[in-house]
């Protein structure tokens, strides 16, 4: 049989500046596969939006590595049974990949497909597709080493690969799939050429207004990079957008790559304990929220009764993306305001985001929620972001059109108009607000407080730190010293590209 080394593409979905796809050619010809896996799509943070996403980018991947000889071969179903399949036919000397910290399906599945490779004396070598490090660090030297492989010289795509007669296979049909009805009519579509498309327009276009319009929902859509996607599914890597900006010398510049150097950390998090896509981070915090199947859904389709919420979340659903801030608001709504489990909003956001990232979201979750202990608590104000970001109110009458005819004074706080005419306020078609904020956040704050209280929460809190937390900001908790004779390390988030 044929000697030959498999490329297996995961969320790396691009021929320049790809690792393994260049070290798989050094030895044996190579049969460059990417498989739909049925229980990876079918889980409750996948989409159709993604899946969408995904399809156009293996569509532009397959056609970039034709055009140099071989067209990528497409499979559906389980990876062992298709990596088995492969080796009745050809001799598989090596499985080469990037590195990937996904969620805990495809963390299992890792697992069963080394064993497998190792049951079969088959060479498995991954390649960093980030800055993100297996095994044990050490927290105060993950920074250069994060520093040291961004800044490594950038890949060139190989001239030509050999072609090998094997079926190619084709894109599954969507209905294999338990997808909601998902249009997303707003997002950006995939493959690295519209990646390099947006990144180019970005850095000639808008960057200059990046710092500018970051936290304004509307204004955000095109002044931020909107690249997240693209890094997300690995059409585009960070060195090549790290390179690209450091060729502009200016304050939006150094904001920009400051948000890109969280990426690696926040990933690193999930690397180095998987359980936090269900886990607490502090167990301290398990099973303190409550379920609520109602108040999910109401929050989830934007029909909470605070304009501002609303809109965000209706723009999520019909974009797939919304900028950082909101993100961040949304999450902290639902944690404090609904008191729900960060895992049941997790789940319902993370499947509308089309650059889902399991190491950043389940993070940011449980930072919006509380439950790190390392970070400061943030219990977002939606009428006061409303009115700092979207003070005329156009973005919420854009996404909110049931309140466009209302007054400016009655936009972010459309209940007041009740006061003062109450059969136009009864004449509103929008939903009553469904909880009191000002009443739940008092309540969150001291559920919070209760917990943090609890003898050896700061012994706990530490041990967290000393594992995850950056190295970048220390600030000391006076009040915790005072009280509690203990010290809780918070740093900044600085997030968002």
């Amino acid at each position: 049989m044929k000697d030959i080394n498999i490329l297996w593409f995961k969320k790396d979905l691009r021929i320049d500046e790809n690792e393994a796809l260049n070290e798989s050619l050094k030895d044996n010809d190579i049969l460059p596969i990417f498989i739909f896996e049925i229980e990876v799509w079918n889980q409750k943070t996948h989409s159709r939006r993604q899946w969408q996403f995904c399809k156009e980018s293996i569509i532009d991947l397959r056609n970039s590595l034709k055009e140099i000889g071989q067209p990528l071969i497409i499979r559906t179903g389980n990876v062992i049974k298709i990596f088995e399949e492969i080796s009745s036919k050809f001799n598989i000397v090596g499985i080469y990949s990037h590195q990937e910290t996904g969620d805990w399906v495809t963390y299992k599945r890792d697992q069963e497909v080394k064993l497998w490779a190792a049951n079969k004396k088959i060479i498995w070598r991954e390649f960093l597709q980030f800055s993100v490090f297996r095994g044990n660090i050490n927290r105060d030297d993950w920074s250069k080493n994060w520093k040291k492989n961004t800044e490594r010289e950038l890949i060139k795509r190989p001239l030509r690969i050999n072609p090998i007669d094997f079926d190619i296979g084709k894109i599954p049909d969507e209905k294999i799939f338990s997808f909601k009805k998902d249009e997303c009519k707003g997002s950006l579509k995939g493959g690295r050429k519209k990646g390099i498309e947006r990144m180019q327009y970005f850095f000639n276009e808008k960057l200059n207004s990046y710092s500018k319009n970051i936290s304004s929902p509307e204004k955000s859509f095109d002044s931020c990079s909107r690249l997240s996607p693209y890094i997300s599914w690995g059409c585009i890597s960070l060195k090549e957008i790290f390179y690209k900006a450091n060729l502009h010398k200016n304050n939006n510049s150094i904001m920009f790559k400051s948000r890109l150097t969280w990426h690696c950390h926040f990933i690193q998090k999930l690397e180095s304990e998987p359980e936090l896509e269900f886990h607490d981070f502090h167990p301290y915090f398990k099973n303190s929220r409550t379920k609520n199947t109602e108040l999910l859904l109401l929050w989830s389709q934007g029909n909470t009764g605070y304009p501002f919420i609303d809109a965000c979340m209706r723009s999520l659903n019909f974009n797939g993306w919304i900028n950082f801030r909101m993100r961040a608001m949304l999450m902290s709504f639902a944690s404090y305001n609904l008191w729900l489990p960060w895992q049941d909003s997790g789940s319902e956001l993370a499947n509308k985001f089309v650059d889902y990232e399991p190491g950043i979201h389940w993070n940011q979750c449980q930072m919006q929620s509380g439950t790190t202990s390392i970070n400061t608590n943030r219990i977002y104000n939606p009428i006061k972001q409303g009115k700092d970001h979207d003070p005329d109110g156009e973005f919420i009458k854009k996404w909110v059109p049931e309140l466009k005819n209302i007054a400016i004074d009655f936009i972010h706080e459309p209940w007041l108009l009740g006061k003062f005419n109450c059969d136009e306020y009864a004449k509103l078609q929008y939903n009553k607000p469904i909880v009191d904020i000002s009443k739940t956040s008092r309540e969150a704050r001291k559920k919070i407080q209760e917990i943090t209280q609890k003898k050896g929460y700061w012994d706990i809190s530490k041990k967290i730190y000393l594992k995850h937390g950056s190295r970048k900001k220390k600030v000391l908790n006076k009040k915790t010293k005072k009280n509690n004779n203990k010290k809780q390390i918070q740093y900044e988030l600085n997030l968002g590209i």
